[in-house]
C-alpha cells in the first residue's frame, strides 16, 4: 500500500527574538564577519527580523546599556554597508542577578518591541526569589519571557511550567532543542511544552554557525512542525 503525505512547508517564523550576534560582547559571534555569514543564513531561511539579546550577567558579561547599543550601531552600520534587506532590533537576554533588579529599578533595560523582558536563571538551581523578580517586572509594565525553559535541570516536575504560566510568565523555546542539539531532556521537555500549548515564543538562540546549520534542519522537519502548529506562536507579532 502507498501512503501520500500532504507536503508541509518549512515553517517561517521571519522574526527571531533570541541570538548573540555581537561580535565579542559575550559568547556567541567573535567576529564581525561571522555575524555577517549568520545573518546571511537568517536571510536564507526566510527570516526578515532579528532581535539579538546579548547575555547581561554581573559575573561573566557585565555589559551595560551603552555597550550594547554601541555594539548594535556597529553591527547594522556593516549589515547596511553589505545591502542585507533585514530588520535589526537589539535588547538583551537578562540573568535575574543582583545587578538585574537594579537595573529594573533604574529602568535600565532594553525591552523588546518596547514590552517584553527576556530572563534566564541558572540551569542548575531555581532563585529562591524567582516568583519576586517576576511581580518585579510586571510592576514595571513589563512581559517577562522566560528563555529555554526546557533547558533548566532543576525543572523536574513539569507542574512547575503551569505555576510559572499562571504567574504570567512567556515562554520561549529554542527550536535547536526539537533537534536535540541540548540532549534528550531538554528535547522531552521541548515537546512536552509544544504538545501542551505552552509555547509563545520560538527562538534561535544562536551563537555561531553551528546553530544555524542544525536550525535549517529542525524548520524543515515534519515532526517539529506538526508539534508546533497547536501553539500560538507570536514572533510575527514583532515584525
Amino acid at each position: 500500500m502507498i501512503f501520500f503525505f500532504k507536503k508541509i512547508e518549512p515553517l517561517k517564523l521571519k522574526v527571531d527574538i533570541h541570538s548573540h550576534l555581537l561580535p565579542g560582547i559575550d559568547d556567541g559571534s567573535k567576529e564581525m564577519s561571522e555575524s555577517l555569514e549568520i545573518i546571511e543564513k537568517f536571510l536564507e531561511l526566510g527570516y526578515e527580523k532579528l532581535i539579538i539579546t546579548p547575555h547581561v550577567m554581573e559575573d561573566s558579561y557585565n555589559n551595560s546599556t551603552d555597550i550594547i547599543l554601541e555594539k548594535y550601531k556597529k553591527l547594522q552600520k556593516a549589515v547596511n554597508e553589505n545591502g542585507m534587506n533585514i530588520k535589526l532590533e537589539v535588547s538583551a537576554e537578562y540573568y535575574v542577578d543582583e545587578e538585574f533588579l537594579k537595573r529594573l529599578e533604574n529602568n535600565d533595560l532594553l525591552p523588546i518591541g518596547g514590552k517584553y523582558i527576556l530572563f534566564e536563571t541558572s540551569y542548575y538551581e531555581k532563585p529562591l526569589n524567582l516568583e519576586f523578580i517576576i511581580f518585579q517586572i510586571q510592576s514595571k509594565g513589563y512581559v517577562p519571557i522566560l528563555a529555554h525553559p526546557e533547558r533548566y535541570r532543576y525543572i523536574e516536575d513539569m507542574k512547575y511550567y503551569d505555576l510559572l504560566k499562571e504567574k504570567g510568565v512567556l515562554f520561549q523555546c529554542n527550536i535547536n532543542s526539537f533537534g536535540n542539539f541540548y540532549g534528550k531532556t531538554a528535547f522531552k521537555k521541548a515537546k512536552y511544552l509544544a504538545k501542551n500549548n505552552m509555547i509563545d515564543f520560538l527562538g534561535s538562540d544562536c551563537h555561531s554557525m553551528k546553530y544555524m546549520d542544525s536550525l535549517s534542519k529542525v524548520l524543515n522537519e515534519r515532526s517539529f512542525i506538526k508539534l508546533i502548529e497547536k501553539n500560538s506562536i507570536k514572533n510575527i507579532e514583532l515584525l
